[in-house]
This record gives C-alpha cells, sequence and structure tokens, in this order.
C-alpha cells in the first residue's frame, strides 16, 4: 500500500475514510468530520485539457485521491497562474479560476495515487490522458489554518 501517512498527518479521520474507500469503495457524496476537514467523493468523466481551466483555493488545502481510474491534475504556482485571464475571482468564497495554459507541470494520478495541493498550488484538475474516460476521485478539503 502506498504510503498514506500525509493525509494521516492533516486528519486521521480522513486517513480511515481514504484506507476504507480504497479497499471497499465509497459512494459518491460529501462527508464531514468532526476536525473541520470534509471530503468530496465524485464520479466524472475526465476532460480534454482545451476544456479544462486552472483553479485555487485559499481557504483549504485539496488533497486529491484517485480511487478509480486516471487523470492528469496540471500544476503551476499562484504567481503565475495570475499571469493569465481571470475567469472567477475569489470574492468571498474559496474557488479562483483561471485560463487554461502550458506553463504547468502534469502529474498523472493513477488508482490509489494523491496529490496535495497548497493554496499557492494552482491546479487544473480531470484532464483526460488520452480520451476522456470516467473516474471517481476523493477530495480531502484541509481548513488553512
Amino acid at each position: 500500500m502506498k504510503n498514506y501517512e500525509k493525509i494521516k498527518e492533516f486528519s486521521p479521520e480522513a486517513y480511515d475514510f481514504i484506507i476504507s474507500a480504497l479497499e471497499n469503495g465509497a459512494e459518491d457524496g460529501r462527508y464531514d468530520f468532526d476536525d473541520g476537514v470534509f471530503v468530496g467523493v465524485s464520479t466524472y468523466t475526465t476532460k480534454y485539457r482545451a476544456d479544462a481551466c486552472f483553479e485555487a483555493h485559499k481557504k483549504y488545502i485539496d488533497v486529491q485521491v484517485m480511487l478509480d481510474g486516471s487523470e492528469i491534475i496540471a500544476t503551476e504556482h499562484i504567481d503565475k497562474m495570475h499571469q493569465y485571464e481571470c475567469i472567477q475571482p475569489f470574492g468571498d468564497g474559496d474557488l479562483e479560476l483561471y485560463a487554461n495554459n502550458n506553463d504547468c507541470v502534469d502529474n498523472v494520478l493513477n488508482k490509489g495515487d494523491f496529490l496535495v495541493l497548497y493554496p499557492e498550488d494552482g491546479h487544473m484538475p480531470g484532464v483526460c490522458i488520452a480520451e476522456p474516460k470516467q473516474v471517481k476521485k476523493a477530495v480531502i478539503k484541509v481548513p488553512v489554518k
């Protein structure tokens, strides 16, 4: 089994949930924990890079865990992202969206892989590897303290 200790550092409850989800599956939905952390599980179809955009969060750290399938999560520092068109500013919310660009690093996540994304990490999740396919992913949202 892969080293999920980093997840345990963020939230022991989320760690237990992820281990169970990887072994037994999990229904799509939101799962809230006592420590303020929550996990969103979703099944969706990946998309071509041209149809994707970058996002950033200021209130949460994302831990994205592939439960089934494979996808690319492109990443770049938020300072670099700010050089491109802002589609949706933060405002009072947590989500900021930026135009797609090729000035990034591609991270391929396969079943069981995870990627930790901090507020300074702009990311474009859900990008298909060759062609769109259905995947299932859990995203652990850890409040920034």
